[in-house]
């Protein structure tokens, strides 16, 4: 007898690896990532370019701005950084991907529509959340 498959199609599979991959990177629950004032501090003495693409990012995550915070980190991840501002900028998407996923669970349309062009354009069909 054949076992029957735990998925009825194979993007439902990869929706589900993708999302707990993001879960299990990011955490999951009330346990936010913050920066430690030594991470913050990190591009202090980088290149202006770089410095104001990280505080443009910071800035644009507090107000919400959820396309333009995704955008600004993935452009920093291009940069030339040294090895602190990479692991801050790595926290930082890190705890970005988590708000933007409570978002999403609220059906925060801004965040849902991240997610979904951010999975389009990774040529992923994930399910986001229903707005």
């Amino acid at each position: 007898m054949k076992p029957k498959p735990l998925f009825k199609s194979a993007w439902v599979a990869r929706g589900a690896i993708f999302i707990f991959a993001l879960l299990v990177g990011a955490g999951c629950g009330q346990n936010q990532l913050k920066l430690t004032a030594s991470e913050s501090k990190a591009f202090d003495s980088a290149p202006a370019e770089v410095k104001l693409a990280w505080e443009q990012a910071l800035a644009a995550d507090k107000a919400n701005d959820y396309a333009t915070t995704h955008k600004l980190l993935e452009s920093l991840r291009q940069m030339q950084l040294n090895d602190d501002q990479k692991q801050a900028v790595e926290k930082e998407r890190a705890a970005f991907g988590q708000r933007l996923w409570a978002a999403a669970e609220k059906n925060d349309p801004a965040a849902v529509k991240v997610i979904r062009e951010t999975q389009n354009s990774r040529g992923r069909n994930v399910t986001a959340p229903a707005r």
